[in-house]
């Protein structure tokens, strides 16, 4: 296996969940003080090897850049995808974060253009809508992919530390977790081990952007046609 393993998603795919589920599960298999994990869209953000010498490196990213994906790359770095209807996920970010949709669905582009070039034949690639998040066998086929061999209990304990409901306590414990385990991302703490918000979780739904008015609608199909007929979402 990979010394990197890179958890890459869309915002809202529910990507947090795939990386702590891989960290989680190197954990079980390696220990705690093997694995070292945190957030990366560009190389400024990936520790140095001093801090990674001896340690397996989890990233979670969404947008990346040129420059980290050359290095993953580069690394032979294990690659995990999870995708979404970008429409959905533009959607989202409006709503939790607030921000206008218009710059959210732009933000959305961005990953989804990595996301074309990233998903070839042999990566995993985990769908949003098939609610693979709900779905206790997916943590055996991580652990899989990744060549570990861990007992069932033990995928089964992981999967429900990061069941909705678990999550959500998470989510109402952040504000009061110590300061150098928080952090502030758009006006949202966030847990620096877990990369959770205080805004993260939505109602889980698909098909939300169909609420839209149909020209907004259709400009999003129109922004979003290559993806979308990439991985199979109705236009």
């Amino acid at each position: 296996m990979s010394r990197i393993v890179a958890t890459i998603g869309l915002h809202g795919s529910a990507s947090t969940w795939v990386y702590n589920v891989v960290r989680e599960l190197l954990i079980a298999a390696h220990g705690e003080e093997s694995v070292l994990g945190g957030y990366a869209d560009d190389m400024t953000r990936v520790p140095d090897e001093a801090a990674r010498a001896g340690r397996i490196l989890v990233l979670k990213s969404h947008h990346g850049s040129a420059e980290l994906d050359d290095w993953l790359l580069a690394q032979g770095a294990t690659l995990i995808l999870s995708v979404r209807d970008p429409r959905d996920c533009a959607l989202s970010m409006h709503q939790r974060f607030g921000s206008p949709l218009a710059a959210a669905a732009r933000w959305i582009g961005n990953d989804c253009a990595r996301m074309m070039k990233l998903a070839t034949e042999g990566r995993p690639l985990l769908v949003y809508e098939t609610r693979f998040f709900e779905d206790r066998l997916v943590p055996r086929r991580l652990a899989l992919a990744l060549g570990l061999q861990l007992q069932v209990a033990v995928m089964d304990t992981i999967f429900a530390r990061y069941e909705a409901a678990a999550v959500r306590e998470l989510m109402a414990k952040i504000p009061h977790l110590p300061d150098d385990r928080r952090g502030i991302v758009a006006n949202a703490t966030l847990d620096l081990l877990t990369q959770y918000l205080t805004v993260h979780l939505g109602d889980a739904s698909s098909g939300k952007f169909l609420s839209l008015p149909q020209q907004a609608r259709d400009e999003m199909a129109r922004f979003y046609a290559p993806f979308l007929a990439r991985f199979g979402y109705v236009g």
